[in-house]
């Protein structure tokens, strides 16, 4: 039977996630499934290479839907065309049984991770300055604005 608190805690932790996290997250799962898939090869273990791979594809075609076309402009456009690849290569790697193009996907996709990474720790960088009292003399010295962090692309 599942705990109710620890359900009630992690729907709600869930739920105040931001943008940039939940996509950091969603690499970093697809990177473990990938390389779950890279020791199910080693081990001749077809079927839970498959598995692997399937679930590191549905992450990165989860991330390609939610993409906003809209408000991400060519940032959108290009990440778009790369989880396109990325699908079609991992795919391909699952039907070739191909190390060599997991070790591709893996690449990318740690590169993405360290991007976000980046991206994340400036966001922060830039909420905690502007989020600091204002000084005495300011006109606004009673505003602080409250920031939230922007929806990626």
């Amino acid at each position: 039977m599942l705990n109710t608190g620890a359900y009630q805690y992690q729907n709600v932790a869930a739920s105040t996630i931001d943008n940039g996290t939940v996509i950091l997250m969603a690499y970093e799962g697809a990177i473990t499934f990938i390389q779950q898939a890279k020791e199910k090869l080693s081990q001749n273990d077809y079927a839970g290479k498959s598995i692997a791979i399937s679930n590191a594809v549905a992450l990165i075609n989860e991330l390609n839907l939610n993409l906003n076309m809209e408000k991400g402009g060519e940032t959108a456009k290009n990440l778009n065309k790369l989880y396109v690849f990325l699908s079609y290569h991992l795919t391909t790697a699952n039907l070739k049984k191909d190390a060599h193009k997991l070790d591709e996907a893996l690449e990318i996709l740690e590169n993405l991770v360290n991007g976000w990474k980046i991206i994340l720790e400036k966001e922060k960088e830039r909420v905690a300055a502007s989020t600091q009292i204002l000084p005495e003399s300011s006109a606004a010295n009673n505003t602080i604005s409250s920031i939230s962090v922007s929806s990626r692309v």
